[in-house]
């Protein structure tokens, strides 16, 4: 959830800046480019919290539930635990 917070934050920040480098008349290819810099920058600086929430919920989504494998999963990880056992260690 956290993800999609941020990710709608930095787009809404990105369209208001945006907003106001064409109203100012910096034409649309460099209104783009500064509120490209200036949405990432703001991001950066202000939306830490968010930032780092986002990223730990990524990372807990992409790790996945330990405890939860399939039988197949499972049974191919101890086979090679089987495999590998006492092999690395030195």
């Amino acid at each position: 959830m956290r993800l999609f917070l941020y990710g709608l934050v930095r787009v809404l920040l990105f369209f208001a800046v945006w907003g106001v480098s064409l109203w100012l008349g910096l034409g649309l290819v460099m209104s783009t480019i500064v509120a490209a810099v200036l949405t990432f920058a703001i991001s950066y600086l202000f939306l830490t919290r968010l930032r780092l929430g986002a990223t730990q919920d990524l990372a807990a989504a992409w790790e996945g539930r330990p405890g939860r494998r399939g039988r197949t999963e499972q049974t191919d990880a101890d086979a090679e635990d089987a495999y590998t056992e006492g092999r690395f260690r030195g």
